[in-house]
């Protein structure tokens, strides 16, 4: 029954009702996911964490005794610890991402938007700073990155008005964004990747360094991986003019075919520039992505 309910509250179905990302990245970090502040790190910082019970032997400093003179009870405050570390949320907010499916509760620009919200959450709680970068054929938002409770109301705010427009402009918007990148980053990039795989990669080479990693992310309808269930469409270019009518049916398996090879490629130049890369479906709950990112992350603490 818990797990049920655990992969309920990760589900976008579930979380599509939550406009505020600040609510969403709560409900499901601190409600669907409790396990995971056993990765969360605590120290000695500025910024007041929690209250624990206080152990036997520690340094007598950590106990608060304005809470012991009420409730004759040690309790010790923890702080969240400043990492020096910086983790980029990068996101493509290019007119492919607003596609949602039949079969997707949400776009892909809204699942985006829902991992950022959550990998920023857990980017406060570590003690990070942490920033973000939103582009299509423009850039949309540039938050550089602090640290804070109130620096991440203000990123989460900030998703909230990202639109998926225009084409995209990755060349660009990388060259403005790589070239300020602060030392010891991951930097996670949520996009389609649709039309990028021979563009990007020299883009990610700040990757090979030691200094960085780099999570790409690529967000798919499930429209994209074996097309619609109808007997005829027609697709519409969401970055272009183009139109075409066919019959899914009939061209499935070349369809299939061609996407198996533009993965496989895909794939192959962002490991030549050493950047991670996972593909996710917009029908999929959050949990293996938000893992994901907990697991990169604690490989540089």
């Amino acid at each position: 029954m818990v797990q049920a309910v655990e992969n309920s509250l990760l589900d976008p179905a579930h979380l599509k009702g939550i406009e505020d990302y600040s609510l969403l990245a709560r409900v499901v970090v601190d409600g669907a996911m409790p396990g995971i502040h056993r990765s969360l790190r605590q120290g000695r910082g500025n910024e007041f964490f929690q209250y624990r019970p206080y152990e036997q032997g520690e340094d007598m400093k950590v106990v608060d005794w304005k809470v012991f003179a009420k409730r004759d009870e040690l309790v010790a405050k923890t702080f969240q610890e400043d990492t020096n570390f910086t983790v980029y949320l990068v996101i493509d907010a290019s007119a492919s991402m607003g596609y949602q499916g039949k079969r997707a509760s949400c776009s892909k620009l809204r699942y985006a938007n829902m991992l950022a919200a959550c990998f920023a959450y857990l980017a406060q709680r570590q003690g990070d700073r942490f920033g973000l970068f939103a582009y299509s054929d423009q850039i949309q938002q540039w938050i550089r990155p602090q640290s804070g409770s109130g620096h991440l109301n203000r990123l989460l705010a900030s998703l909230g008005t990202l639109e998926a427009k225009g084409e995209n402009d990755h060349e660009q918007a990388w060259e403005r964004l790589s070239s300020g990148l602060p030392g010891r980053s991951m930097v996670v990039f949520l996009s389609d990747f649709l039309e990028a795989e021979d563009t990007l990669s020299e883009r990610l080479r700040f990757s090979l360094s030691a200094r960085y990693e780099c999570l790409c992310l690529q967000i798919l309808d499930p429209d994209e991986e074996d097309l619609p269930d109808a007997e005829a469409i027609r697709f519409a270019e969401m970055e272009g003019e183009r139109e075409i009518s066919s019959a899914p049916p009939a061209i499935r398996g070349k369809y299939q075919e061609d996407m198996n090879a533009f993965m496989e490629n895909l794939k192959a130049k962002l490991a030549s520039v050493s950047a991670e890369f996972e593909s996710l479906r917009t029908d999929r709950e959050l949990g293996y992505a938000l893992r994901r990112f907990l697991g990169m992350r604690n490989r540089k603490a």
